[in-house]
């Protein structure tokens, strides 16, 4: 994923078609996430399901194959075990991260020893676009609001054996910053064309951006995409749904028990 300024935000832009479109925004020291609904398990069967995941005090949410069944990979039981522990949010990302890497290369390279064809999904000619999997993290903590993005891509030829780049950036705003920091995950085309017809920045409003751009997505490539959109907001002193569907977290002070997602394989 590269990131660039433009006139008033930053975003993030990749190419790689997961059946996901995420959008997150830094505005000052609130954070917007943002999901669609439509998610492909085993053999492209659609399932409406919250892509917003509760993880201890932390919020994520992933793009790509967080579950791999055939090579026993769960991204979701990693981050259950990584986000449970103790200290910072930048910690315990990189605890995540630790454990997280090794266990991918091996699940994506399983996947290419024994399903080519699935595999070849992922292959594109350009490495930037070449993503095993990415990973929203956001949480608020007692010096503001935290937002992290780690990305795993795919650096080796086909035909050889998997080795992953891991990449990782932290999303910062200074606290009264009238200019949003903004990321793309997933599918975007629909997005980009939007954004070079529509001025969306001298009238900011984070709510009706995100419900614009993904639903963008959902028109243009409805089986891959779908609303109904699920938006989090993120403060430092409260956390709360701007809209959501009824399997979403709670976001109370009770601590979430565990993920919905243990046994869900998303396709490419």
């Amino acid at each position: 994923m590269r990131l660039f300024l433009a006139a008033t935000a930053l975003w993030g832009m990749t190419g790689v078609a997961n059946a996901t479109s995420i959008v997150a925004i830094k505005s000052g020291d609130d954070i917007y996430l943002g999901a669609d609904s439509k998610v492909l398990i085993e053999k492209d069967v659609p399932i409406s399901q919250c892509k917003i995941t509760r993880m201890s005090d932390i919020f994520i949410i992933f793009s790509g194959m967080p579950s791999i069944s055939a090579a026993n990979f769960n991204a979701y039981e990693i981050a259950e075990a990584s986000f449970a522990g103790k200290g910072t949010i930048a910690e315990r990302v990189s605890a995540f991260d630790k454990a997280v890497q090794g266990k991918l290369q091996a699940a994506f390279e399983r996947l290419r020893s024994t399903d080519p064809n699935h595999f070849s999904r992922w292959y594109t000619p350009d490495v930037a676009n070449r993503i095993a999997l990415q990973l929203l993290v956001a949480g608020a903590e007692k010096n503001g609001t935290v937002l992290t993005m780690l990305e795993y891509r795919i650096i080796t030829p086909q035909n050889a054996p998997v080795e992953l780049k891991g990449i990782r950036q932290e999303i910062t705003t200074r606290k009264e910053s009238n200019q949003p920091k903004i990321l793309f995950l997933g599918m975007q085309d629909a997005i980009n064309d939007l954004l070079k017809k529509k001025d969306f920045f001298s009238d900011f409003d984070e709510v009706r951006n995100i419900n614009e751009w993904i639903m963008a997505e959902a028109a243009a490539e409805p089986s891959k995409v779908s609303g109904p959109v699920d938006i989090l907001r993120i403060s430092p002193k409260k956390t709360e749904w701007i809209q959501h569907k009824e399997q979403c977290p709670e976001v109370g002070d009770k601590p979430a028990k565990g993920s919905s997602h243990k046994t869900v394989q998303k396709k490419k």
